[in-house]
């Protein structure tokens, strides 16, 4: 936050991660506490939602949202985040009861299982199989997934940084449908490709970010 605040940046937003066995009260409490003196900048909290049991849903999310903690985050791969459709659609509706807003990591996680197996059998150790695991279909299904799921509860979303193409395309189609979807992407995916992750040797390290 010096630098931020050096650079004219006065306000930062970070992501504020549910832990097993905790409350989400509990969580956005230690962030405050590694905040506190610290901070050169006014500062929120984004929470990441990994374990959305109904006292979660029920009484910390409303409670955290009459406090001003308004987004929340949920993720569709990484094992220790990963959301089902199930608890998706819970985590959708609590939100639009009471008035937050969900952000979506949106991958397939079980395609990226499959893939990561197969090219470690078939000893894919290269930079560039960090790609071949995620190609655009990874997060193409899982962006019509996270929209439809949004569909049926009737709340917006929006899905973050989108890497591929053919997931705008269905963000696209989402939008031309009326449905409140809305999508960012980051730099990184408007100016690097798969070709620098397969770029010689080690070089390919320089341009590994995930999604990929």
């Amino acid at each position: 936050t010096r630098s931020a605040i050096c650079g004219g940046t006065t306000t930062i937003l970070s992501f504020a991660t549910q832990e097993p066995d905790r409350t989400i009260r509990a969580v956005v409490d230690d962030y405050h506490d590694k905040a506190r003196g610290n901070a050169y900048t006014d500062y929120g909290f984004h929470i990441i939602l990994n374990d959305p049991t109904p006292q979660i849903l029920g009484q910390d999310l409303p409670a955290l949202v009459a406090d001003g903690y308004t987004s929340f985050k949920v993720y569709m791969t990484y094992d220790e985040l990963a959301l089902d459709d199930r608890q998706m659609l819970d985590v959708f509706a609590a939100c639009k009861e009471h008035g937050a807003f969900p952000m979506v990591h949106a991958e397939n996680n079980s395609c990226i299982h499959y893939l990561m197996a197969k090219t470690l059998a078939n000893g894919e150790t290269d930079m560039g199989a960090h790609g071949r695991r995620a190609p655009t279909p990874v997060e193409r299904e899982a962006t019509h997934r996270a929209i439809t799921l949004a569909e049926i509860i009737g709340t917006p979303i929006l899905i973050v940084h989108m890497s591929a193409g053919d997931a705008v395309e269905q963000l696209k189609w989402a939008q031309q449908r009326k449905l409140p979807i809305h999508g960012e992407t980051c730099p990184q995916y408007l100016f690097l490709s798969q070709a620098d992750l397969d770029r010689p040797g080690t070089e390919g390290a320089k341009f590994i970010c995930s999604p990929p």
